[in-house]
């Protein structure tokens, strides 16, 4: 900033102030720590299991660290039952929030708890129209990378 005096008073004159950084956090390259978050998301994978038929959405990611958490939104093609299935693997006190939104009606998403032992799963009546689910953290952004993944995934009940 430029402040040239005129009498005794200083004149404030803006400049350019240099852009905020800005970008992507970027990811931790510990060997270890990949290797580890590797191994978990094939355990999360396995605990998510597989079905019959496609899921309607489906959404991984870290639990901690640099880049953490997840959210998808995803169209459900018909009413119906469907199977919220999450699980984590490495880590506690994680939820996933999902639900839909209708015009005239409440807003209110459900959480299901994540159990890192296994996978945890509830049926719900789903409208056509859009899902969401994110993960829902207790911790603080700044938390030690461990290599704990968590995953959320939709299925029509069986």
């Amino acid at each position: 900033m430029h402040t040239p005096a005129v009498g005794s008073q200083p004149v404030y004159t803006p400049t350019a102030d240099p852009a905020p950084v800005s970008g992507a956090a970027k990811p931790y390259s510990d060997p270890r720590v990949l290797e580890q978050e590797a191994r978990n998301y094939a355990e999360l994978d396995r605990l998510l299991g597989a079905s019959p038929e496609p899921a309607i959405l489906s959404d991984v990611g870290p639990l901690d660290g640099p880049l953490r958490g997840f959210g998808s939104t995803e169209m459900v093609p018909a009413a119906g039952q469907y199977t919220v299935t999450a699980a984590c693997i490495g880590a506690s006190g994680a939820k996933v929030a999902f639900g839909q939104e209708h015009p005239g009606a409440p807003f209110r998403p459900m959480e299901l708890a994540m159990d890192c032992a296994g996978a945890t799963s509830q049926v719900v009546a789903l409208q056509q129209g859009y899902v969401f689910a994110h993960l829902l953290l207790p911790d603080p952004g700044d938390t030690p990378w461990t290599g704990s993944v968590g995953g959320v995934r939709v299925t029509r009940a069986r």
